[in-house]
């Protein structure tokens, strides 16, 4: 049974139980009562009594998806999606088809370029490997939609699943075709999160592409400083309980700084700020590796999966001198906190008012390299965020600025005034006084690193 047919059922079910009951309920509750108080007595029960039919309802629901997922058909596949959120290149797509769809899944798969037929994997299987095959095919599912179908016998497509010999995806130009006979024990939402997760994997391999171009055949760096920023967000997004403001100087053109804020939903707030090792194309690519990462999490309220996400994409680049240190913080103001990963960034500061004055807390390191070593557990601090309270997350290319007399800017009398002062200020001229200060502070002496801020100001918090 397909989960929308069970889903559909437990909801009438439940509906139809919970109405008969709700009125023998009502009946002998309000019995003997006049009727005013019987009317007040059964509104009362009716919200309660809806209450709890909605959260019976929905875990009933998510028991029965959980069962319908764990089927074998169903796992097989559901492996093999969250095989390719670790892919970034066709090599290790076509790994992951070997290793979880031939292997696993009893599978014959064929990937075709829509714009040509031409194609880039297929199966070392009697039909995979026929000329007939592809001229079927291409006969066959020619200029179609994007989306996903299913196969008869003949290899034509049909829309029903029930005796199906396999399953066709069409996005983003590519074909996949995966001949089985475990097409019809899938249940249709799982083909449907397949999908999704082809198009964020296509997406990657453009990104990663892109970049190797640039370097293989352009020696202007402006062009691979132009596409390095183009990974980071044009304009920050609005919240009506904070504000933001932003600061961002290379180097030199290619920068191995990076920030982004993402609005998961009206109360929470994904805000990332990181340092790639090194500078030039190598911590470039690793900074879209990483941020592609970050906006392609399916859960990005987990915070240790989207660390061990990064960590797993830069270790599949090859590199063995390039990793990252990032402070991703996730803004929860349905509890008022910030839950944060500082993996070996500095210290981030936290301004808060309190009776006796402004206090600056520090977000401390509590995780370590991203890419280079390999990861433990992952703990996840949390912070209360209060009206007016102000975050600074800044890169080492600020707090290590030394002056003429040998002197962290981080540790500089003016610097901890103004962050004291920044609780009274708008967060704009915050960020500028302080990215102005850093410019001067140095004095003679020649900047060494890239200088990245981002500022966060809390609103009115509380009503």
């Amino acid at each position: 049974m397909e989960f929308w047919t069970l889903q559909s059922l437990i909801r009438n079910l439940v509906w139809i139980v919970g109405t008969v009951l709700y009125g023998v309920i009502t009946y002998f509750v309000t019995d003997g009562f006049s009727f005013t108080a019987s009317w007040f007595m059964s509104a009362l029960l009716f919200f309660v009594w809806l209450l709890f039919l909605e959260n019976f309802q929905s875990r009933l629901e998510n028991s029965a998806y959980q069962k319908i997922k764990a089927r074998k058909a169903n796992a097989l596949l559901t492996q093999f999606i969250e095989r390719i959120g670790t892919c970034f290149t066709f090599q290790e797509f076509a790994s992951a088809i070997r290793e979880e769809l031939e292997m696993q899944f009893d599978a014959t798969v064929l990937l075709i370029r829509s714009s040509t037929w031409e194609i880039i994997y297929n199966s070392t299987t009697t039909i995979g490997n026929q000329e007939s095959t592809k001229e079927i095919l291409k006969k066959n599912f020619f200029e179609l939609s994007e989306g996903f179908g299913f196969l008869d016998d003949n290899l034509n497509l049909t829309s029903i699943k029930t005796d199906s010999r396999g399953f066709f995806i069409y996005c983003k130009g590519y074909y996949i075709f995966c001949i089985t006979r475990m097409a019809e024990r899938v249940d249709s939402d799982i083909y449907r999160i397949l999908y999704a997760e082809l198009l964020l994997f296509f997406d990657r391999v453009l990104t990663v592409s892109r970049l190797f171009e640039i370097a293989a055949l352009s020696k202007e760096w402006h062009l691979i400083a132009e596409t390095q920023r183009s990974f980071l967000p044009r304009e920050l997004p609005e919240h009506p309980l904070m504000k933001m403001a932003t600061y961002f100087r290379p180097l030199i053109n290619v920068s191995g700084d990076f920030y982004d804020v993402i609005k998961i939903d009206n109360d929470r707030m994904l805000v990332v700020l990181g340092d790639v090792s090194g500078k030039g194309l190598g911590a470039a690519m690793v900074m879209g590796i990483v941020i592609n990462a970050i906006r392609t999490a399916s859960n990005k309220t987990n915070l240790p999966a989207i660390i061990t996400k990064c960590d797993a994409a830069i270790h599949e680049m090859g590199f063995d001198d390039k990793y990252t240190v990032l402070f991703i913080g996730l803004i929860d103001f349905t509890v008022k906190k910030l839950f944060y990963v500082n993996a070996a960034m500095p210290d981030q500061f936290q301004i808060v008012q309190t009776i006796k004055g402004p206090v600056i807390k520090r977000l401390e390191s509590n995780a370590s390299l991203i890419g280079l070593v390999p990861l433990d557990q992952i703990p996840v601090s949390e912070t209360e965020i209060r009206s007016n309270d102000v975050i600074i997350l800044t890169t080492d290319g600020l707090l290590e600025l030394e002056n003429e007399e040998g002197k962290l800017f981080e540790q500089h009398p003016d610097t901890l005034k103004l962050l004291y002062k920044s609780i009274e200020m708008n967060i704009e001229d915050t960020v500028d006084q302080l990215a102005t200060l850093g410019e001067v502070y140095a004095g003679k002496k020649q900047l060494r690193d890239d200088i990245t801020i981002l500022g966060i100001k809390m609103e009115r918090l509380w009503d």
